[in-house]
């Protein structure tokens, strides 16, 4: 499982959630190195819609050329415009922020 979120304190919570759960989240920030972390092939992209660094579509963009059209995004959002954003990029599945702990690990198993 890969996450892509640029805040450190955020991204660590999300991990560690995940962790606890029995998966193995990579996190990176941006798209810059993101290859190296798609081996092995990640079963779900955790992906946050505001990076300070790139946007979602890089790395949506980064996952078509390596042959990751397929891999599910789970986009996470405090943008309210979130569906209408989601729709426009191709990801149907998506959370607000702030969501409950169970919200995520529910759309997380669901996905993968």
């Amino acid at each position: 499982m890969l996450v892509v979120e640029d805040d450190s304190d955020i991204a660590t919570l999300l991990s560690d959630i995940l962790e606890t759960e029995g998966y193995a989240p990579v996190s990176v920030s941006d798209a810059a190195g993101l290859s190296e972390k798609l081996d092995p092939r990640p079963h779900l992209v955790v992906l946050d819609l505001r990076l300070n660094r790139g946007s979602p579509e890089q790395i949506l963009d980064s996952l078509r050329v390596h042959g990751m059209s397929n891999v599910p995004v789970l986009l996470l959002s405090a943008a309210n415009d979130l569906p209408e954003r989601a729709r426009a990029l191709g990801i149907t599945s998506y959370l607000a922020k702030p969501f409950e702990l169970e919200e995520l690990l529910g759309v997380v198993r669901s996905l993968i």
